[in-house]
């Protein structure tokens, strides 16, 4: 059995954070909030996702326990640590993260997600793909409508005023009956959890990444989802991120490739037999 991870940052601070081990991993990847920052020098992201997973390192480490429940055991910490700053905002205004974790149980690889950090799963049979697809089709149409004024000539600054309507609308949707689960400081989104299990024994490799990292399979094509089965030791997950900060940088303008922003930060966790 083999465990290896690498993240590297690609905002002003890493907001993503990854962890993994034998019996279980995960990958949460920061949303910051739609309002100011409330800790000096740390985006609201970071300190949501860094809280969350050094208290998941723990929780999820007792087999007994159920993942739902570890997840609402650290939303409730950080509710309380954070009450003051959360009471001044409304809930779409919170940070949030993805989630997405691999967790031996017993016979069985439960897998658990909220949101679009994809888990590819390599059984024995089969490659199986779990995340929400919800968050990348709601964008989709917006990235689109960017990426028109980008090659019309508008500046980056003009694009992006543009479309932040349509992006604070669909972040409104947060957690709400329409709209799409994610990981917040609420149990709402705890309450749509994904899972599936399969038999451990039929598992021969999981790799999670965060959308950043997925960038290199679905913004600039440089691998199928069955190629990441390749990553083979750490090495290969730093090789293959420089490539990607390459290949980001050279479409610096953001004209070839739509998306958002240049970087993003790009994590990947790999467990193999």
């Amino acid at each position: 059995m083999t465990v290896f991870f690498y993240t590297d940052r690609g905002n002003q601070q890493n907001e993503d954070f990854v962890y993994g081990n034998d019996t279980f991993g995960f990958i949460l990847d920061g949303a910051s909030g739609l309002g100011a920052n409330y800790l000096a020098g740390m985006s609201d992201a970071q300190v949501f996702s860094h809280f969350i997973g050094s208290q998941l390192v723990t929780l999820l480490a007792n087999d007994k326990m159920a993942t739902s429940r570890a997840l609402m055991q650290a939303v409730t910490s950080f509710a309380q640590k954070y009450r003051q700053e959360l009471g001044k905002l409304t809930p779409d205004l919170w940070p949030s993260a993805t989630f997405s974790c691999y967790r031996k149980i017993g016979t069985e690889m439960e897998f658990s997600w909220l949101g679009d950090s994809p888990i590819t799963a390599f059984l024995s049979q089969q490659m199986r793909t779990f995340y929400d697809r919800t968050v990348p089709q709601n964008d989709q149409r917006i990235v689109s409508t960017f990426h028109q004024l980008l090659k019309k000539g508008e500046t980056m600054e003009a694009a992006k005023l543009a479309v932040r309507k349509e992006l604070v609308k669909n972040r409104q949707t947060k957690n709400t009956p329409d709209g799409y689960a994610i990981l917040d400081p609420s149990p709402i989104g705890i309450a749509r959890l994904s899972q599936k299990r399969v038999l451990e024994n039929q598992v021969e490799k999981i790799v999670i990444t965060s959308d950043g990292f997925y960038r290199l399979v679905d913004t600039f094509n440089e691998y199928t989802p069955h190629q990441l089965g390749q990553f083979k030791d750490y090495g290969t997950l730093v090789s293959a991120c420089d490539h990607l900060r390459k290949l980001e940088v050279e479409d610096a303008q953001l004209l070839t490739y739509p998306r958002f922003k240049q970087s993003d930060d790009a994590s990947i966790l790999v467990w193999q037999k």
